[in-house]
């Protein structure tokens, strides 16, 4: 993994994601670039500056602002060959995320979970929701004021299909920094007869494919998915749960269907990897 992009707001709220983000990206190897989305109201009055004039302005102002706002909440001078502080003016938040990443390799962009209640959260909507459809990287959505910890446990909810093999491929290069086990959770439902053997065609296959060896597999029973991950998470006190946004054409999609790392958002407290088939 070479870029984490995290996307932040300069509030105190985001304080803990920077400080996630940072961590990880140290322990990844990793180079950070902090990214803030302003937006300036049109000027009404004359003004003897031009409106270039005064974007650059406002962007030099922002920028400072965001430095200031790294170097005072990571309590550390900024090392700005492995941590990199960048502003974009826009009136849409998640197009100027969008087109951030479009324009440079990103490996992993980190963001926020948005508190509807507060006026950036009601103006803007959840943010991580919108970018999830746009299929654009790996996202890792941070609850609010949740505290880095090393990972050592990570559960990612599986589907069995061969889309998942990718995506644990991709998970085991954030695991292995850490030594991290790898929990592979199946929910499955009664008209799946065919789950056990579907588990041991998958588990063959990702052992060829993906060398990394603390990976175990679980079935999970509960009345819903929603309701087995979070027990599950829950229980084996996971540090992150991933998972795999899926366009339902998978064997099981009835299960794991499109929107569930959606509605997870409000039944977990860990953070969520979401993976775009």
């Amino acid at each position: 993994m070479d870029t984490i992009l995290y996307a932040t707001d300069c509030t105190r709220n985001s304080v803990s994601a920077l400080n996630y983000a940072k961590n990880l990206s140290e322990t990844l190897k990793a180079k950070l670039s902090v990214f803030h989305v302003y937006d300036i109201p049109p000027v009404r009055t004359s003004n003897i500056r031009s409106s270039a004039q005064l974007n650059k302005l406002a962007m030099n102002e922002q920028k400072e602002l965001l430095e200031d706002y790294c170097q005072n909440n990571l309590h550390e001078n900024l090392n700005k060959d492995q941590l990199i502080c960048e502003v974009a003016d826009n009136t849409s938040i998640s197009k100027a995320i969008s087109d951030r990443i479009k324009n440079d390799t990103v490996d992993l962009l980190i963001i926020g979970m948005k508190d509807e209640h507060t006026a950036r959260g009601f103006f803007s909507g959840n943010i991580a929701n919108k970018l999830i459809d746009k299929n654009l990287c790996p996202i890792l959505i941070i609850p609010q004021e949740y505290s880095y910890e090393k990972i050592e446990k990570i559960v990612y909810a599986s589907d069995f299909e061969s889309a998942d093999i990718i995506a644990l491929e991709k998970l085991s290069k954030i695991a292995e920094p850490y030594d991290a086990e790898i929990e592979v959770v199946h929910i499955p439902t009664l008209e799946e007869y065919a789950a056990v053997q579907q588990m041991e065609w998958f588990k063959e296959l990702l052992e060829v494919q993906v060398p990394y060896k603390k990976i175990s597999f679980h079935m999970v029973l509960a009345n819903s998915v929603e309701q087995g991950l979070s027990m599950h998470t829950a229980d084996k006190n996971a540090d992150i749960l991933a998972m795999l946004e899926r366009e339902n054409k998978g064997l099981f999609a009835s299960v794991f269907g499109k929107d569930i790392v959606k509605r997870m958002e409000n039944l977990v407290t860990v953070p969520i990897l979401c993976y775009n088939s």
